[in-house]
């Protein structure tokens, strides 16, 4: 057994323990536990944590150890989001009214997980309908910021050590802010790679899966399981599956990395520095830079990404805002409201926006293996807002893979620096973000 505790181990770390047999998976999933038991109160990040099934599970694990340990996530403790059906867990994606809904089968990605091996810790908290009404969740670092949303509880879940990988959602930013605010690591993959059959919807057309843990090496090995087509989600099935781990494993030369300028002028002074000082130390580590300027404004891209979520969620959420509007919270009931209101040519202005944005980037990607910006503008406000989506939302409009990992800390706050690749080149993405992993200094745990 290593020197540290179970609980500190990344999943990758913890594969290569149990598989040479010196972690047992009952032992990495109760010291889990009882780390959750210890800070879940000061953290709450959890909605539900379902011990005795993980417990159950981790016992089967290693009774079946010469049989299943080949598995690619075989005994890893996973957290989902709770907009992701779980047989047999409640699944209630921050509605009060469904606090008792059991789903009778799992999501895709989760049986796909558990199929690989991994074992459901618990539902992690989700702002309400994955929107922007504020968590309970509190950021690690500081219980007075936001963690960030509305992937809350699953990135302060990982960044505090209660899960080595968890499951979130974004629709405008909800993987990248979040995992930025809490100093890990996100993947926000291309629109369609990974499914998204039950898992609660928001927007049908800017929803993305994707997982929350603190090493590249960990994205890719949750991204091996989940991504490829299902016959239930037709949006996947021209999915383009590539070899994640040797990507990561394999990182290659120094990259050609186009940076966006525009991103650095708009972001607060303090993550500009932060930021471009982690640029600099990729350039002189050999990366070779490539300033870009965009012609379409920032605002524009996100004002068109707003329009369409407001339309798609008020779609979406018709029949339940008709039936059950008093239970929902103030911001998301605003949006779909607003979204009733918005008319059909706003909504077509919108998508000619996304497609000449699509089109700027395209050409903007030709040439460099990456794009590189802060993922978020600004350092993780206080709780009253699950902060700035202008940065991550983008991405989401156009459904292009985007990854954050820690840049560093300023004012003892995590600042996010994101890449950006083509669609269905997660590959290239995770080797350029693992090649920098291995140049930028990683985050101490926050105390807790």
């Amino acid at each position: 057994m290593t020197a540290i505790e179970p609980y500190e181990l990344t999943a990758t770390q913890a594969l290569r323990e149990i598989r040479q047999r010196r972690l047992g998976v009952v032992e990495l999933v109760r010291s889990l536990l009882d780390r959750i038991e210890r800070i879940e109160g000061s953290v709450h990040a959890w909605e539900l944590i379902d011990r005795e099934g993980a417990l159950a599970t981790a016992q089967s694990c290693d009774a079946s150890f010469d049989r299943l340990a080949h598995h690619p996530l075989f005994g890893i403790p996973i957290g989902l989001k709770d907009i992701y059906d779980t047989r047999g867990l409640a699944t209630s994606a921050g509605f009060p009214p469904w606090a008792q809904r059991v789903p009778e089968r799992d999501a895709t990605t989760v049986e796909r997980l558990r199929a690989a091996g991994a074992i459901v810790l618990g539902k992690t908290v989700t702002t309400q309908f994955a929107f922007a009404d504020p968590p309970k969740t509190r950021n690690p670092w500081n219980p007075d910021r936001t963690p960030g949303g509305s992937s809350s509880g699953s990135a302060a879940a990982v960044a505090s050590q209660m899960a080595p990988i968890c499951l979130g959602s974004q629709t405008a930013g909800s993987i990248l802010r979040p995992a930025a605010y809490c100093g890990v690591l996100g993947l926000k993959p291309t629109y369609g790679l990974i499914s998204r059959h039950g898992i609660f919807p928001f927007a049908w057309s800017l929803d993305h899966p994707g997982p929350l843990a603190r090493s590249v090496e960990d994205l890719a090995l949750a991204l091996a399981v989940l991504a490829g087509p299902d016959p239930r989600d037709p949006t996947t099935l021209n999915a383009r599956v590539g070899d994640y781990l040797a990507a990561v494993r394999h990182p290659g030369p120094p990259p050609v990395l186009g940076v966006i300028e525009d991103f650095s002028a708009a972001a607060d002074a303090v993550v500009r520095d932060a930021v471009l000082g982690a640029v600099a130390s990729l350039e002189r580590a050999g990366a070779r830079l490539q300033p870009i300027r965009l012609a379409t404004n920032l605002q524009l891209v996100a004002d068109a990404q707003q329009t369409i979520m407001q339309v798609e969620a008020a779609e979406v959420h018709a029949t339940l805002h008709r039936e059950m509007a008093e239970h929902y919270a103030p911001r998301i009931r605003a949006l779909i409201e607003t979204g009733q209101l918005v008319p059909a040519t706003l909504y077509l202005r919108a998508q000619r926006i996304r497609r000449r944005f699509r089109e700027e980037i395209s050409a903007a990607l030709r040439g460099v293996d990456c794009l590189v910006m802060p993922t978020v503008s600004n350092l993780a406000p206080d709780r009253t807002t699950t902060g700035d989506r202008t940065f991550q939302a983008p991405w989401s409009l156009i459904g292009l893979p985007a990854v954050t990992l820690p840049a560093g800390l300023a004012n003892g706050l995590p600042c996010g620096l994101q890449l950006v690749a083509d669609a269905w080149h997660e590959a290239d993405l995770l080797r350029v973000a693992r090649w920098a992993e291995q140049v930028l200094p990683p985050l101490q745990t926050p105390r807790l």
